[in-house]
């Protein structure tokens, strides 16, 4: 899930590939239509070798190819809980399927972009590694170093699924190609709103509202379950609305006021950046409010991730939070696992007095969170790409059934030329169908999100669940001006620029009553002066030259 805005490094260069190829990227109705109707560095060849045409063939029994792959725990459970990922069963099963042999090594999520930051420090890179673009400020300077490949000539030459499914648009942006070089692997983006607006629905049942529409709804509604006793237990325990730190999935109210924090907006001939437009002051005002009334977690600020997680699932005391738009049966699940009489529903988030549409996030990338990167290193980086290629080959089964079931005989069985799955009942059972379904599908169509069949059988109205929650997605998400922008040299030069710099120290202190608002003006005078406006004059040239005609 995310959507967070990396500011970076880059001089910024018009991005022309070799080929281009025709491919429409599936976007959320295109998903529910879908649903509706129906250490070692040596490498070897793999196994299956994709044919241009898309069909993944056999050829005579290889050696498995070795990959040294650097990847993300995600915070999931089943992950990092794992006493040695490279013996686990998904691993092992992935492995034979592709004809690889993994040397998977964690980069833990807490912490994830020190941890990254450690790693490509350490010297020795892995074979493959997993980041969120190469413009992100760990990524771009090994591209400048050269110490990631350039892959145009690999992917012409061993990536014909790649090219065949993959847009031109993720390849020219900004978090894969520099200067018309390609330097990452992109797993495009079917859902480009990714985060919705969750709620207890028994609790607004309890309490007898309606939907909340407006931000005023949505304050009369926290209200009532900070004040209604919503739970039942007779205790006032009950937190109505809860985010992570730096207020990860708690833009609700900022979306409603369109300024969303990681988000740019052009306006009068400049790109701005949201944290500086006055706007922001009103939906301050809002989160000031929710803190002294114990509307919001109080603990928001600081709150890691695991932590939010218990509040929300095995404690169930959280009325309101955010996450993604593909997973609400999921959520239901975990969340039944501390209340058995829990109900959840997605709903539109909170609008505003522009009387249109918020959203959590703006509007993702055409390319999801993950680009996949090859180190300079690598002995033989074609059997890697022919690797990734091998996700988007078509004709394999057994690959397929994988990806959306998990393991024959443990997951799933068959009968008469059936799947039968064991859909998961319990947290620990999403975690292990996130592994398979997610996790170690590192790139390729998510085809969880289009089996008509998978979707239909969820137990307990998943399926629907899971259409309602797409629906509500595809009416949110709001237009970010400085979408997928590289970083500018100002930007590099004074980083407390970002969103999680100045303007969060200077939240935080509206938000818990130890600042004004009304001192929005001076917040914004002393980021102009510390590089703020050559960062708006970078960025505004981006932007110029992106959109010329």
């Amino acid at each position: 899930m995310n959507n967070k805005k990396t500011l970076l490094k880059l001089k910024w260069g018009e991005v022309k590939v070799k080929f281009r190829k025709p491919f429409v990227v599936m976007s959320c109705a295109a998903v529910m239509t879908s649903v509706l109707y129906g250490c070692s560095t040596k490498t070897e060849e793999p196994v299956k070798q994709p044919q241009a045409s898309g069909q993944a063939t056999s050829v005579p029994k290889q050696e498995p190819t070795k990959i040294k792959v650097a990847l993300e725990t995600g915070g999931l459970k089943y992950v990092e809980q794992s006493s040695d990922i490279n013996s686990d069963k998904y691993v092992k099963k992935l492995e034979e399927l592709a004809n690889v042999d993994l040397n998977l090594q964690l980069i833990q999520h807490t912490n994830y972009e020190q941890n990254l930051t450690l790693l490509m420090a350490g010297g020795e890179l892995p074979d493959l590694l997993q980041t969120h673009g190469i413009n992100t400020p760990q990524i771009a300077p090994a591209i400048d170093a050269g110490q990631l490949l350039p892959l145009n000539d690999l992917i012409d030459k061993y990536g014909p699924n790649l090219k065949k499914n993959i847009p031109q648009e993720s390849w020219d942006s900004a978090k894969v190609s520099k200067d018309g070089k390609i330097y990452g692997i992109p797993q495009p983006n079917p859902i480009r709103v990714d985060t919705v607006t969750y709620i207890r629905k028994d609790w607004l049942n309890k309490i007898g509202m309606a939907e909340p529409k407006t931000v005023d709804d949505y304050i009369k509604m926290l209200t009532a379950f900070r004040d209604q006793d919503p739970n039942g237990n007779g205790k006032k325990d009950e937190i109505p609305f809860s985010a992570r730190a730096k207020l990860s999935f708690g833009y609700a109210f900022f979306g409603a006021y369109d300024v969303q924090p990681q988000a740019w907006k052009f306006i009068d001939g400049q790109l701005v950046p949201n944290i500086i437009r006055p706007e922001m002051v009103d939906a301050l005002k809002i989160y000031q409010k929710l803190y002294a009334e114990k509307l919001i977690d109080n603990e928001v600020l600081v709150n890691q991730g695991k932590d939010w997680d218990a509040k929300i699932k095995a404690q169930a005391i959280v009325g309101m939070w955010a996450h993604s738009s593909a997973q609400p049966d999921s959520w239901a699940t975990s969340v039944k696992a501390g209340d058995p009489k829990a109900e959840i529903a997605v709903i539109a988030s909170p609008v505003g007095p522009s009387g249109k549409p918020g959203g959590i996030y703006s509007m993702g990338s055409t390319v999801s969170d993950f680009v996949w990167t090859i180190s300079k290193n690598v002995k033989d980086p074609a059997a890697i790409i022919k690797f990734l290629d091998w996700y988007y080959a078509t004709g394999d089964k057994a690959k397929d059934d994988f990806f959306v079931y998990g393991l024959k005989g443990t997951d799933y069985t068959e009968e008469g030329g059936k799947v039968k799955y064991n859909y998961p009942t319990t947290d620990q059972g999403n975690s292990e169908q996130f592994m398979h379904q997610e996790w170690i599908h590192f790139t390729g169509p998510k085809t969880h999100l289009t089996d008509p069949e998978y979707i239909k059988n969820k137990p307990g109205g998943g399926g629907d669940m899971i259409l309602k929650s797409l629906a509500v997605a595809a009416k949110e998400g709001l237009v970010d001006d400085g979408l997928d922008m590289p970083t500018m040299p100002s930007a590099v030069a004074h980083p407390e620029l970002k969103y999680d710099g100045l303007w969060l120290e200077f939240a935080a202190k509206v938000m818990t009553g130890k600042e004004s608002a009304d001192k929005f003006n001076d917040f914004v005078a002393d980021w102009k002066k510390r590089g703020g406006d050559q960062l708006i004059k970078e960025a505004t040239e981006w932007y110029n030259k992106m959109h010329k005609k």
